[in-house]
C-alpha cells in the first residue's frame, strides 16, 4: 500500500511540475522531459512525445536506474538514458531531473556567451556553477555520457545547441534552478541588447555569500 501511495504522490508532483513548466513558459509544444526517483533503483519519467502541461498517469513511465528497462503502455522519453545516467552518476543526491528549452537559456546554449552566476543573491544561492555540455544528438548515448561526466560537478547544465538540464534533491529544487537560470539568461540577453554593463560580484564574493548562507545571523 505504501508503494502505491508513493507512486500516486510522485505522479501528482510530476503533473504539477509539468503544468508549472508550461505555465511559466519554460517548455513549449512537446518539448522537454521530466523525471523523479521513486525508489533507489526506479524512477518515473514523462513519455515520448508527451505534452508536459497535460500529463496523465499513462504518460509517466516507470524505469529502472541500473539498466535500460521500463514498464508502461507507451515508450519513455527519448532522453531516458540521459536521466538514468544522472541518477547513476550523482547517487542519492539526484532525486529529480528537469530537461527544458526555455527561450533565453536556450539562446545562451546556442551561443558562446559565458553565463556567470555571481550577479544576484538568488543566482549565487540556487545555481552554483553553470556548466556547458558539448553538442551531441538528442537521445544519443554520447549525450547521456557527456551529461553524466559533467553532472557530478554542476546541477545546472547548458546543452550546446539543445537546451537546459537541471537536477536536484526534488522536483521543486530542479524547477527552481530552471526558473532562476532563465531569469539570469534573460538579464544577459537584454543587457547585451541594451548595451547595459552588468556588475559581476566576483568569485570571492560568491564564496563569501555561500559561507554566509551556512551561518545565518541568529538574531535576525
Amino acid at each position: 500500500m505504501m508503494g502505491k501511495d508513493r507512486m500516486a504522490q510522485l505522479q501528482e508532483h510530476l503533473r504539477r511540475c509539468g503544468q508549472a513548466l508550461l505555465g511559466k513558459g519554460l517548455v513549449w509544444g512537446r518539448s522537454g522531459n521530466i523525471s523523479a526517483r521513486l525508489e533507489p533503483n526506479r524512477f518515473l519519467i514523462s513519455a515520448a512525445g508527451s505534452n508536459l502541461g497535460f500529463l496523465c498517469d499513462e504518460d509517466l513511465i516507470l524505469c529502472r536506474v541500473d539498466k535500460d528497462e521500463w514498464d508502461g503502455p507507451v515508450a519513455p522519453s527519448i532522453e531516458t538514458g540521459l536521466h538514468r545516467r544522472i541518477y547513476q552518476a550523482c547517487g542519492d543526491g539526484a532525486m529529480a531531473v528537469v530537461h527544458t528549452q526555455p527561450f533565453y537559456a536556450t539562446l545562451m546554449a546556442c551561443s558562446g556567451v559565458a553565463v556567470g552566476t555571481d550577479l544576484l543573491p538568488e543566482t549565487m544561492a540556487y545555481l552554483g556553477r553553470v556548466a556547458r555540455v558539448p553538442y551531441h544528438h538528442a537521445g544519443s548515448r554520447d549525450l547521456a555520457e557527456a551529461v553524466a561526466a559533467t553532472a557530478p560537478t554542476s546541477q545546472v547544465l547548458l546543452l550546446e545547441n539543445h537546451g537546459v538540464v537541471c537536477w536536484g534533491t526534488s522536483l521543486e529544487d530542479a524547477l527552481l534552478k530552471t526558473e532562476t537560470l532563465e531569469l539570469l539568461c534573460r538579464l544577459l540577453v537584454i543587457s547585451r541588447a541594451s548595451n547595459v554593463r552588468l556588475n559581476y560580484l566576483g568569485e570571492s564574493v560568491m564564496h563569501s555569500f555561500r559561507q554566509h548562507l551556512q551561518r545565518p545571523d541568529k538574531s535576525a
